[in-house]
């Protein structure tokens, strides 16, 4: 995969990337991670949490299920893609998965990652085309998808995204915004994006996405890496990967 229009919109669509098969071992163990949080987050996923996240950390899986993931996140065919996406060797940051609201009448949002990571706005502006951290998002069954603004990745928003994103001047996160661009996504497409661009997950349908995170290999960026996350040695060996 070239990673030309990525770098230009901060996005790469493609559909039918992988075949349901391929993903079936992996949904497995999802979905028995996901009822099992649900039972120990049932609180916080009724206040409104609409993701989980650190999956290779957690006591809800196996080391065996473990490795599996990471099997599945460094084969060769997707480590193409995301190879392609950086100019030196990436590292793997996280992994979340994503999900409808308890309530279905819950609102999405519009935002930009890094407004979460105690970035002052200045910082944020200053981060755009730098501190490179891409999702690469799986859905394991039909969605209503993502909706991105392309090419925010590199530059600002324009006045009334900033007012929508941080629910300035009467207007709210969930507010439409004339430049986004939608993806319906299906079983086995992988969509890419900047977590530095603006976007939204859509609810409804069946949601349910795992996102693979990937970032520059640099110091910055390197302390948001939890070490419990990433595949140990031994790991690596059984991988292939040392």
């Amino acid at each position: 995969m070239k990673s030309s229009n990525f770098n230009h919109s901060g996005y790469q669509y493609l559909a039918q990337f992988f075949a349901e098969s391929e993903l079936s071992n992996l949904k497995i163990i999802l979905q028995q991670f996901h009822t099992k949080w649900l039972t120990n987050y049932e609180q916080d996923y009724k206040n409104g949490l609409v993701n989980s996240h650190s999956i290779t950390s957690s006591l809800f899986i196996t080391q065996l299920e473990r490795l599996e993931i990471f099997r599945f996140i460094f084969q060769e065919k997707l480590m193409q893609v995301i190879n392609a996406c950086f100019p030196a060797k990436p590292l793997f940051l996280n992994t979340q998965l994503f999900f409808n609201p308890f309530d279905s009448d819950q609102k999405n949002y519009w935002h930009r990652d890094g407004q979460y990571n105690g970035l002052s706005v200045d910082q944020q502006k200053e981060s755009l085309g730098k501190n490179n951290i891409i999702h690469f998002r799986i859905p394991l069954a039909p969605e209503l998808g993502i909706e991105l603004i392309p090419g925010t990745h590199q530059h600002w928003d324009l006045q009334e995204e900033f007012e929508t994103r941080l629910s300035l001047n009467g207007r709210k996160p969930s507010d439409d915004l004339h430049r986004g661009k939608t993806f319906p996504l299906n079983t086995g497409d992988l969509l890419l994006f900047s977590a530095n661009m603006m976007h939204r997950g859509l609810y409804g349908k069946n949601r349910f996405s795992f996102d693979v995170i990937f970032c520059e290999d640099v110091p910055g960026l390197r302390e948001f890496a939890d070490p419990k996350n990433l595949p140990t040695a031994t790991e690596l060996r059984l991988l292939n990967l040392h």
